[in-house]
């Protein structure tokens, strides 16, 4: 019998043990808002959830699975329906207090993985203080940052820069392999800025030099950046495999790393 691995469903001695088991706790964040007229707004938090999910079942004697985070910032959407947008500073607390609480219970090995591009600032400020005001120590990860850059360069078709970063040829093919009775592909177009730059570009590929965002409206008229008409299933299918290897390697790295003392040199 395969071991219980979603945290919701532990008892608490069976916490007690997953902590002296030395389980990595992986905590999906996301965003509900909108994703183009194709996408569903659970776009950030299906990706991040799914691919959590199938990496910490494949080694559940060494991690455990929290409830996702559902909200979070992204006020730049708000000028299209159905966004739900948090404030920066409630949303860093918020996960902040998750993560100290798994310190007090125990683990020393928090992992964050992130589904929302406008959440890496805030999440990594979230997992500095996980690990500066506990003893755990705490590591966040987007996870188009573990697509294989061999991998993304074979598979992409759309132009770079700007073809993939929001409701773009990326996400959209996760969410054809994962969810494709939540994707709406007769309504998909492309939807580039006008205004585009070395300086000023989105794309999740390589992100721009600069760090710049606006309200989501004065750049596109769908809601979409990028190009979600070149994406397939079977892309999606093959960056959703390589990025759970690849988080199962992450997952097993950070439960091996020793937590070295501090040393005070005042």
């Amino acid at each position: 019998m395969q071991a219980k691995y979603r945290y919701e469903d532990f008892t608490w001695p069976e916490i007690r043990r997953a902590v002296s088991d030395r389980r990595v706790a992986v905590l999906p964040v996301g965003t509900v808002e909108q994703h183009g007229p194709h996408l569903p707004l659970v776009t950030d938090v299906l990706t991040a959830t799914e691919m959590s999910r199938r990496a910490v079942e494949r080694i559940p004697e060494e991690a455990v699975l929290l409830p996702s985070v559902y909200y979070a910032f992204n006020e730049h959407h708000l000028d299209f329906p159905g966004t739900i947008a948090v404030e920066g500073p409630t949303f860093v607390n918020y996960v902040s207090d998750i993560g100290k609480s798994l310190a007090h219970h125990g683990f020393q090995k928090i992992l964050l993985v992130n589904g929302h591009g406008s959440n890496v600032p805030f999440l990594d400020i979230a997992a500095r203080n996980i690990t500066n005001h506990s003893n755990a120590i705490c590591a966040m990860v987007p996870w188009w940052n573990l697509v294989p850059q061999d991998l993304l360069s074979r598979l992409r078709e759309s132009d770079f820069p700007g073809g993939m970063a929001h409701g773009c040829e990326l996400e959209t093919s996760v969410l054809l392999y994962l969810r494709p009775d939540l994707v709406q592909m007769e309504h998909a177009a492309p939807d580039f800025p006008v205004q585009s730059s070395e300086y000023f570009y989105w794309d999740l590929e390589k992100p721009s030099p600069v760090f710049f965002q606006e309200f989501f409206s004065r750049y596109s008229r769908t809601g979409t950046s990028g190009d979600p008409t070149k994406a397939s299933a079977e892309k999606g299918r093959q960056f959703v495999d390589a990025v759970v290897d690849r988080m199962v390697d992450l997952i097993r790295q950070l439960r091996d790393r020793t937590i070295e003392p501090r040393v005070d040199h005042h």
